[in-house]
């Protein structure tokens, strides 16, 4: 599925832009945990910041436009016209996960490895011991080989991904801007995992990971997660956002193995507020919010 992908700057704002499909000719823009701004940022700054985003709508017959702030600062949102959205809103799962576990990238390396679980520094140094290479993988056919993967991973049950186009148009987007990285983790030149990390401001995102099951005993997914760690404190990052943990206690939960690998490399979890839409074709978007009701209804 063909998506449109933007970066948006203004003074001490900064965000990511992804133009996703709606309905017939209409879209929606959706800044995943943004935009950025900081305790520097004024209400002139986050005006200038709509005025760009707003411009871009006007191009693209956009119905609304939806953020997922980290920190506001002093910056009220709800003032210049966003809606916190609720489980009866249009689109109310697109959203980011609310809950995620963030590395403290301040901290030393020495530090860092010392707040992971013993587990995860054993198999960390497993991966190096049976020769796991991480490639920088630059070239733009290496993103079809993350997406064998991920379909490999989809066969193995309870996950899906998104089409190629989607994959392909995120990393030639935010690759050449150097906001995006694709590590891909190899033995004896056989790929075996591979992740998407986002590079944006002072926080890294993990945001897509796949892998296979042969040699899976050579952990290379513990190679490929240092490896994006050290790459966002060599640009001084302050955050690593591991992008998504199930809430504590809950084993049940469909994310339930992956949070268990995410928590072994330590950190903070926190829980986020929520989305927040900003609407701009009120026609349109009632009309879907009317129909997406009536339709939760007869679930």
């Amino acid at each position: 599925m063909n998506r449109r992908v933007w970066r948006v700057n203004s003074d001490n704002v900064a965000a990511v832009v992804v133009k996703h499909p709606l309905m017939k000719k209409y879209h929606y823009l959706y800044s995943p945990r943004g935009p950025l701004l900081d305790d520097h940022t004024t209400p002139e700054d986050f005006q200038l910041f709509l005025r760009k985003v707003e411009a871009l709508s006007g191009e693209e017959n956009v119905v609304f436009y939806r953020i997922e702030p980290y920190f506001t600062g002093t910056i009220a949102v709800n003032s210049f016209g966003f809606d916190n959205i609720t489980d009866q809103a249009l689109l109310s799962r697109q959203c980011s996960p609310p809950d995620t576990l963030v590395l403290d990238l301040e901290k030393k390396e020495e530090e860092l490895l010392a707040g992971m679980k013993s587990k995860c520094r054993y198999n960390l140094n497993l991966s190096r011991k049976k020769g796991v290479f991480v490639k920088d993988a630059r070239e733009p056919d290496d993103i079809k080989i993350f997406y064998d993967l991920n379909l490999e991973l989809e066969k193995r049950g309870r996950y899906h991904g998104h089409h190629f186009d989607y994959y392909n148009n995120l990393f030639m987007s935010l690759s050449g801007s150097n906001t995006m990285k694709l590590f891909i983790a190899e033995h004896e030149g056989q790929p075996l995992a591979a992740i998407l990390v986002s590079y944006f401001g002072k926080v890294a995102t993990y945001l897509h990971g796949a892998s296979t099951r042969e040699k899976r005993e050579l952990m290379p997914s513990y190679a490929l997660q240092w490896t994006a760690i050290k790459e966002a404190m060599n640009r001084g990052c302050s955050l690593y956002d591991f992008w998504g943990v199930a809430p504590v206690g809950e084993k049940e939960h469909p994310w339930s193995g992956i949070s268990r690998f995410k928590r072994g490399f330590g950190g903070e979890e926190l829980s986020f507020g929520g989305a927040c839409d900003l609407v701009l074709n009120r026609k349109i978007y009632k009309l879907l919010s009317s129909a997406n009701r009536v339709k939760k209804l007869f679930r």
